[in-house]
């Protein structure tokens, strides 16, 4: 099995290798990433060099896109939501903008936060106020709580990659099971599946005890693909389909 998981993360690092393609645009240089938006458009940043130092941006697309969708960030408890996302990726807010700086050095990692801060924001805040009540992160918030599940929220581990991986709860062990890692996924997809197991597989070979990770499933609006389950059931991450969420009460509160 170790062999499949380093297998599996040297897959990923080849595969990332192949997709970015570099342009420059009047002396910036676009990025196009391999990961997709919600309306199947590859991602891009743009860097820029700005007294000895490296400027990466978003250039105001992800927060662009969610306004113009209806799903605007005006209210103080989304405004604090951002905030606190962005900041557990080390990345901020200016006119609009998702950025983050970097050195020559730690480039490639600041890279990789600012595509996950803008994959994590678009995920939080895709599906506008008219269509659901609550953000579902902040759900799984209140359904941990309601049942006094013991959690700590947006906790980070370093994987054997070097790279920081961000997950939303951690379940401390117990007697009775092990640490429980959480992973609230509002919109299941094919990339939210790879970087599911990237993450996950890059992560538990560092912890110092065994965990198992539960990846709480948005199934309100749609039911995730059989072959979403199966790639995360192949690598023994368990899932929770939000509707049949009060069944994992006693294994998540043990």
């Amino acid at each position: 099995m170790k062999k499949d998981c380093n297998d599996l993360v040297a897959d990923y690092l080849a595969w990332l290798r192949t997709k970015f393609t570099v342009s420059d645009v009047n002396g910036t240089c676009e990025i196009t990433t391999p990961f997709l938006d919600r309306h199947n458009d590859r991602l891009q940043i743009y860097v820029q060099e700005r007294e000895g130092e490296l400027f990466l941006t978003d250039d105001g697309y992800i927060i662009g896109d969610l306004e113009a969708s209806g799903c605007s960030l005006d209210s103080r408890h989304r405004r604090e939501l951002l905030t606190t996302t962005l900041n557990g990726f080390g990345v901020r807010t200016e006119e609009g903008s998702l950025v983050i700086n970097a050195s020559k050095a730690d480039f490639p990692r600041k890279k990789h936060a600012l595509v996950q801060a803008m994959l994590a924001v678009n995920d939080l805040f895709v599906t506008a106020a008219s269509r659901v009540t609550n953000l579902f992160l902040e759900d799984v918030t209140k359904f941990l709580e309601e049942n006094e599940i013991r959690s700590t929220p947006a906790v980070e581990f370093t994987g054997k990659s070097g790279f920081v991986h961000r997950f939303d709860f951690v379940i401390p062990k117990t007697r009775k099971m092990p640490e429980r890692i959480i992973r609230a996924v509002n919109h299941p997809t094919r990339d939210s599946a790879t970087s599911i197991l990237f993450a996950w597989n890059d992560t538990k070979e560092v912890r110092p005890d065994a965990a198992d990770l539960y990846a709480i499933l948005n199934d309100s609006e749609r039911t995730p693909s059989s072959d979403f389950l199966s790639a995360l059931h192949l690598y023994d991450v368990k899932t929770i389909l939000w509707s049949e969420r009060n069944r994992f009460v006693e294994t998540l509160a043990a």
